[in-house]
């Protein structure tokens, strides 16, 4: 398989890498191939995460990736490649091998260190959270985030926005929460919005409170879920058209104006939700808003 080859099935594979991960997995495995230089991030990403988050199937996870870095050597451009490796090698149960290819990676991160350790932690809960491992992501989280604080803006804000968003929004679809469960998902979804406002754009910025305004409904608190949600259809409302954004937040103010014991606000809220929803530009799209909708309350 040329180099040209091997980026094609990285692009197309990502479109189909959730719904057919065993398919993608083998056709990694049957590229065998030298992984040119400006292919080496976007094979160990898609690579890990396929068969290691999808599938939960860490070993060949491992093996798909560790022969891609053979003839490579890290630099502070690249260092991050080698730390999704150790993190790799950490969950397929070889913490010497994992050691050492994070050494590697600190030691060519240079000045960047500091940040470079605390990604590869954040890089540990989001592929923990990824494969259905959220409770040990959960038991993590606190201390990394402490060190990203204490980081300042050295700290990798997407990473760690990445790392929250996805634990908060696991921790939100968990059958069963703990006192602390609810106070590590409302961190989550507080620190997801706080880093991508430092590195995201109006996008991220909304799709945060979407997130923040669900996790205060759960957590028994409809004014603020109310609060949110305006503010992130204020937002939408400033910039361009989110159809799918836009019926997630009505359906939060929904929810939010049944518990208040507002029916008549609650009907009018969701049948703006559903209105939006109509306007989704994919089948797919209408129809997780569907799924969503039948389980929340103010469907009922």
């Amino acid at each position: 398989m040329s180099g040209e080859d091997l980026a094609t099935l990285l692009q197309d594979g990502w479109g189909y890498h959730d719904t057919q991960s065993e398919r993608l997995a083998g056709e990694l495995e049957a590229a065998a191939m030298p992984v040119p230089a400006a292919l080496l991030a976007r094979f160990v990403f898609v690579a890990t995460h396929t068969a290691g988050e999808h599938l939960g199937d860490w070993p060949r996870a491992r093996r798909l990736a560790e022969p891609a870095l053979e003839g490579h050597q890290p630099d502070a451009a690249t260092a991050l490649i080698w730390g999704r490796v150790s993190v790799t090698q950490l969950l397929a149960g070889d913490p010497i091998a994992a050691t050492a290819t994070e050494l590697a990676c600190l030691d060519a991160a240079g000045d960047g260190m500091t940040a470079a350790l605390i990604e590869m932690r954040f890089m540990l809960i989001s592929m923990l959270t990824g494969c259905g491992r959220a409770a040990e992501a959960a038991g993590l989280y606190d201390a990394a985030l402490s060190l990203a604080r204490a980081a300042g803006e050295s700290a990798p804000h997407r990473s760690i926005a990445i790392a929250s968003n996805n634990l908060a929004s696991e921790l939100l679809e968990a059958p069963a929460r703990t006192p602390e469960g609810d106070r590590l998902m409302r961190a989550a979804a507080e620190a997801a919005h706080v880093h991508w406002l430092k590195c995201g754009d109006w996008v991220n910025d909304e799709t945060a409170l979407q997130l923040r305004a669900a996790v205060a409904n759960v957590l028994g608190d409809p004014g603020e879920a109310i609060r949110l949600a305006d503010a992130g259809l204020a937002i939408i409302a400033a910039n361009s058209a989110r159809p799918i954004d836009t019926a997630f937040l009505h359906l939060a103010r929904a929810n939010a104006w049944r518990a208040l014991g507002e029916p008549a606000k609650a009907q009018t809220a969701l049948g703006l939700a559903d209105q939006a929803a109509e306007a989704a530009p994919s089948a797919a799209l209408k129809a997780w808003y569907l799924d969503v909708r039948g389980k929340a309350p103010a469907a009922a």
